[in-house]
């Protein structure tokens, strides 16, 4: 589901485009170039139609809740091939490539609360959507984190060790150590928690636990812990735009190197 700027639905394909990458201009920072292209077909039937979001950043400083529709829709616009491209979609520290490839889409018009139009995704023939964070990203995410809250205490951060694991096909468990220095005293600082991702891909988190070993460990352990409160059931959505009535299937996440979410739709 896309928002769509204006107070009319397009009537044209080159109308399409400019209400579909004007609206996405008010939630991210886009690459130059154009973000929105469609090709080929006699509108409201489109054979291409592709949004480029490659190195876009999000401007807001929380990610934008996804549109949600009311009321009665109107017929909208049919696509043979749909394609989405994040890579990467760029939020404060973090990066995400997502990628998603659909066939025999349908997509109807309609308005959310305010009376914005909105485009949704109605249905698809077939579908695949892929969301990938690296480790290297997510430990970078850690250690900032640790890192603000040391520093307040004149404790520096000399490592970090994370590990992923697989829990289920839609969650993830992380365990990261932590070793941590002030003057000549060392300690470690453990940090537990777990992430769970819904048919929407939001991700929320979980079971935030901190513990510290040693002197040094614990003092870290009482400062990480105000930090990671904040966090303790937050929700980042995976996807800047909600897949409207389309449901997911064989949502698979791994661990194995990065972070991946994937999953199929459609009726296929």
């Amino acid at each position: 589901m896309f928002p769509l700027a204006g107070k009319e639905f397009p009537r044209s394909a080159d109308e399409l485009v400019e209400a579909i990458q004007n609206a996405l201009g008010r939630v991210l920072t886009l690459a130059k170039g154009d973000a929105v292209t469609a090709e080929g077909g006699k509108y409201p039937s489109i054979k291409k139609l592709k949004v480029n979001l490659n190195n876009a950043t999000v401007s807001a400083a929380d990610p934008p809740p996804k549109p949600k529709p009311t009321g009665k829709r109107e017929p909208g616009i049919s696509v043979d091939q749909f394609e989405v491209s994040c890579k990467p979609l760029k939020y404060e520290q973090n990066k995400l490539d997502l990628e998603l490839k659909a066939a025999g889409v349908k997509l109807d018009f309609a308005r959310d609360k305010k009376g914005q139009p909105l485009l949704v995704l109605a249905g698809a023939k077939d579908g695949y959507v892929q969301a990938t964070m690296s480790k290297a990203d997510i430990e970078s995410l850690a250690r900032t984190v640790a890192e603000a809250a040391a520093k307040q205490q004149g404790i520096k951060i000399e490592g970090l060790d994370l590990s992923l694991t697989s829990e289920g096909t839609r969650s993830l468990a992380a365990d990261v150590r932590v070793k941590a220095k002030k003057m000549m005293v060392s300690g470690v600082l453990h940090i537990t928690g777990r992430v769970d991702v819904d048919d929407e891909l939001n991700a929320t988190v979980s079971k935030l636990k901190v513990d510290g070993e040693g002197m040094i460990g614990t003092m870290a352990a009482g400062l990480v812990k105000g930090k990671l409160k904040p966090y303790e059931g937050k929700v980042f959505p995976l996807m800047t735009f909600s897949l409207g009535d389309v449901t997911l299937r064989d949502l698979k996440i791994d661990a194995k190197k990065d972070v991946q979410v994937s999953a199929e739709f459609g009726s296929k």
